[in-house]
């Protein structure tokens, strides 16, 4: 009769061990869903005051492809940011459907898109998710010529292109 009461009293335990520790993991889902959520909050808290101002509410999305010209238009995105003509926008955080992405977006006056080749990813991406792009350029049609398997670029290239898109932008 003792070893059948042991017996018992290792189930018990078993089954109380399993509880607390399903507890301590959705105690642990909340924990991790609070924390996301008060990101997100200072994501947006967090815009820099480009973003906020009324000065440049363009809001930009690149190409950052696996070639030269989908990095370069992404390092073009970056230089238009430095030089105050707007705001970058996750474009994955779009294809994820990322609220705080969208709410970035929300508060442009313009959408700018910058693609690396005549594939127009970036734009795709934009028009599924129902967004309104004011300006949408293609690099090779600029003249910069895609190079498969290449990453690379030339300052000449990103001085071209920038200049193109910056004359375009100073319109606005």
């Amino acid at each position: 009769m003792v070893e059948e009461e042991k017996v018992v009293a290792v189930e018990e335990v078993k089954e109380v061990v399993k509880v607390k520790v399903e507890v301590v993991a959705v105690e642990e889902v909340k924990e991790v869903v609070e924390d996301k959520e008060e990101v997100e909050g200072k994501e947006v808290e967090g815009m820099d005051n480009n973003q906020k101002s009324g000065k440049a509410k363009i809001a930009i999305f690149t190409c950052a492809g696996g070639s030269n010209t989908g990095q370069l238009a992404n390092a073009i995105g970056i230089k238009l940011v430095k030089a105050n003509l707007g705001y970058m926008v996750c474009l994955a955080g779009i294809a994820a459907g990322i609220k705080t992405s969208f709410k970035k977006v929300s508060q442009a006056k313009d959408v700018i898109v910058i693609d690396g080749c005549p594939k127009s990813c970036a734009k795709k991406i934009l028009e599924k998710a129902g967004i309104e792009i004011n300006y949408h350029y293609d690099v090779t049609k600029l003249g910069i010529k895609k190079v498969p398997g290449s990453i690379d670029f030339t300052p000449q290239e990103v001085e071209i292109v920038e200049k193109l898109i910056t004359e375009n932008l100073n319109s606005i």
